[in-house]
């Protein structure tokens, strides 16, 4: 059987190579390891091209960045997760995150241990898998996702970090912004292959409960999305390639923009300087033709 162009198949190497996996029953898992590299914000362009290739209209795409704003939207000047992200339930471990990709990617990973809120970030360091990675189909997988309320979204935060955003308010409000932002972005990308596949968009992403493993800079290192379905949520290989080289290419653009305008700056500075010297310069002749004459 193939959805979406992806054959049963091909599942468990998506899982391993995309950070993507599909549902059968209750729970269906979306994966990601680094989302520096996996998950940002597509340029514009690129993201229109994939998406009214999904679709075929841009009145569509409005509808699906206003929906993922809205769920990643909370109180302004917001300095804590709750008040970030007013529509879920938020719960975070404060401690060292430190599980390999390998546990993270297996099907029978213990998720669900995270929305304990007597957990602690360091209670899935040391799992290791008993067997060969089973399938989502599996009763256990599938009793563990579905023992997940809705509504939820745990995030775990380094203490250096959680130190520095205790210490200064300023700094706490520019990393819940920066969470805010990867969280909308992945959820317009999410989405948009939902509709592609013919799903309720709504329903899509009210399903979603979220794992987000911070690294000491507020950085989403990895991240797991649990959701309700029976769908397959993740885009083809060549969907994937064009996402990340649109990825590649926006932080090119960024850096060469940082270089630029740090250019242009330091030339404003120089120039200034020099109309400085010139007008001190220009000064004290005046004054000298002053005394010179009177």
């Amino acid at each position: 059987m193939s959805i979406g162009g992806i054959s049963n198949s091909n599942l468990d190497n998506m899982i391993h190579q995309y950070g993507l996996t599909a549902s059968a029953g209750n729970g269906v898992k979306s994966l990601g390891y680094d989302s520096n590299t996996s998950i940002s914000q597509m340029d514009q362009a690129s993201f229109l091209d994939y998406f009214e290739r999904a679709k075929g209209t841009r009145t569509d795409l409005a509808d699906i960045e206003a929906l993922s704003r809205e769920y990643s939207t909370g109180k302004p000047g917001a300095s804590n997760l709750q008040d970030a992200f007013l529509k879920y339930d938020v719960i975070t471990h404060v401690g060292n995150t430190n599980i390999s990709e390998t546990a993270w990617f297996r099907n029978d990973f213990p998720f669900e241990k995270f929305f304990d809120k007597g957990a602690t970030a360091d209670c899935l360091n040391n799992w290791k898998p008993t067997g060969p990675n089973p399938p989502q189909s599996d009763p256990s997988v599938q009793r563990g996702l579905s023992s997940i309320g809705f509504g939820k979204m745990v995030v775990n935060i380094p203490e250096s970090l959680q130190e520095k955003m205790d210490a200064d308010e300023n700094y706490a409000q520019e990393i819940m912004k920066k969470i805010q932002k990867w969280k909308e972005d992945y959820d317009k990308w999410d989405n948009a292959t939902a509709i592609s596949l013919g799903m309720n968009v709504a329903d899509n992403q009210f399903s979603k409960r979220y794992i987000l493993n911070l690294d000491e800079e507020g950085n989403v290192k990895q991240y797991a999305v649990i959701g309700g379905g029976g769908h397959i949520t993740g885009p083809s290989e060549e969907e994937q390639r064009q996402f990340e080289e649109a990825q590649r290419i926006k932080r090119k653009k960024q850096e060469e923009q940082e270089i630029e305008n740090k250019e242009r700056n330091r030339k404003a500075a120089e120039e200034k300087q020099r109309l400085e010297a010139e007008y001190r310069r220009a000064s004290i002749e005046t004054a000298l033709i002053y005394d010179q004459l009177f």
